[in-house]
């Protein structure tokens, strides 16, 4: 029998597919009013709602480069930053022809920037933004530092905090506030030895869970700090990884759900800017208007996964 990993792609993709929904419910409430239960849920959660996609990214490049090295370093520009940026643009080039046939005007200045996820076309942009600056910081600091990775981290870190002070100063708090989980990622492959071996105690694991939890909800009401949400973003991670330490994810429905994380993430506004330009009262439902706006961005997601996988390829020439 195989030795469950809570690390694994299978479940690390499944805990994705759970928090994709979840992101999924926090943008529908900008279109309807959802249940108080719901409506609750998602204000609380926060931009925590998106930490462990970065935690994870940070976690699974780390582990990709202690495998293959500084040849996958090489690789970072075009299979993680071109390749992220190349899938994002046709979505950005979509919501455009969205917005001319729905007459919403916008400057081509805002077009241009948009590519890059620095302005927004109606799409979301700013985890996509981000994302590339963190993979760009990667591959910067491990060229600097090649093969001594406790150099390179130093080096991650410091450009992280650049990077955290560029957003402070002209984008929104969501924009920075999570952006501790990558780095922490990255820290945990690092020393995933040492988390095992301690995690795997329970008397160890009851009182890091516990305390993560606590003190997570104890900096919950002063997260309007941005330091403070840093803390509370790693000891959010540290919750998650101590739950799914010791309870499986893995399940067909959220693996398929995680594996399309980016075209569910990208796609998921385009239904509900349509339905709500609709005239139909039954549309305007909470439930009606979130099940069909779920059932389409699944449809749109799967088409646009299976055309990024089978048209379009990314090979060093």
């Amino acid at each position: 029998m195989r030795q469950y990993n809570y690390l694994s792609k299978e479940n690390t993709t499944a805990v994705n597919g759970i928090f994709i929904l979840v992101v999924f419910l926090s943008h529908l409430r900008e279109y309807v009013t959802l249940p108080q239960i719901l409506q609750g849920f998602t204000s609380s959660l926060g931009q925590l709602m998106v930490a462990m996609f970065l935690f994870y990214s940070g976690y699974g490049v780390m582990e990709s480069i202690k495998k293959k090295g500084i040849e996958y370093v090489r690789e970072i520009p075009l299979k993680r930053v071109g390749k992220v940026l190349f899938s994002f643009d046709i979505a950005v080039l979509v919501f455009a022809v969205l917005n001319i046939l729905l007459e919403i005007p916008f400057t081509l200045p805002k077009f241009l920037l948009s590519l890059v996820g620095w302005e927004s076309l109606g799409n979301s942009n700013w985890y996509i933004f981000v994302v590339l600056c963190l993979y760009f910081i990667t591959w910067l600091s491990f060229m600097i530092g090649k093969d001594k990775r406790w150099v390179s981290f130093c080096f991650l870190v410091v450009f992280s905090v650049i990077l955290f002070f560029i957003l402070y100063e002209t984008k929104e708090s969501w924009w920075y506030n999570t952006l501790t989980a990558y780095p922490f990622g990255v820290f945990f492959s690092l020393t995933k030895e040492k988390w095992d071996k301690y995690l795997s105690k329970n008397i160890v694991w009851l009182p890091v869970a516990v305390g993560s939890v606590f003190v997570t909800v104890i900096l919950r009401p002063q997260s309007w700090h941005f330091y403070v949400y840093l803390l509370m973003t790693i000891t959010y991670c540290l919750f998650i990884i101590c739950i799914t330490k010791k309870v499986p994810v893995y399940n067909p429905v959220l693996y398929w759900l995680g594996g399309h994380l980016f075209e569910i993430y990208i796609l998921m506004r385009i239904p509900m800017i349509v339905l709500k330009r609709i005239q139909v009262p039954i549309l305007h439902t909470p439930l009606v208007f979130g099940l069909v706006s779920l059932v389409i961005t699944l449809l749109m997601a799967a088409g646009f996964h299976w055309f990024l996988q089978r048209k379009i390829t990314f090979r060093k020439e």
